[in-house]
């Protein structure tokens, strides 16, 4: 019978345990917050945008209402080139329905300034005129 080592070379168990355990993980870590600040700014510009249009009816202006949803996303730390705002509705009558929908880019991976991939996510809000509301 011939005896053989059963010693491991830690070295390569280390470099493979690092790049495929840790580092998918620690990008995960790192990119979560982007989303949920993303996330978040692309909410609170659409809810804005909605409220300007309620705020202003009946002389909404889907342009006014565009330029408030960009500035809260930047405001947010969103670059608006990242940002699509598109008002689907102004409220044409008392008891009609705004509607301001906000798309922004997400990256899929971000870390330390350096991003690769996207997606987008939408935020949508959604008011209703009031029905005793007067012009």
């Amino acid at each position: 019978m011939t005896s053989r080592s059963e010693r491991g070379f830690v070295a390569v168990e280390w470099v493979a345990a690092v790049a495929l355990l840790l580092l998918p993980i620690v990008v995960l870590v790192a990119t979560v917050p982007v989303w949920a600040e993303r996330r978040h700014a692309a909410t609170v510009a659409a809810r804005e945008g909605a409220r300007v249009l309620v705020r202003d009816w009946p002389q909404s202006d889907p342009g006014r209402a565009t330029v408030i949803a960009r500035e809260v996303a930047d405001a947010h730390g969103v670059e608006s080139d990242d940002v699509r705002v598109h008002v689907s509705s102004v409220g044409a009558e008392r008891g009609s329905l705004v509607r301001v929908e906000v798309d922004v880019r997400m990256p899929a991976i971000s870390v330390m300034g350096l991003s690769a991939g996207a997606w987008r996510f939408t935020a949508v809000e959604v008011r209703r005129i009031d029905d005793f509301r007067s012009r």
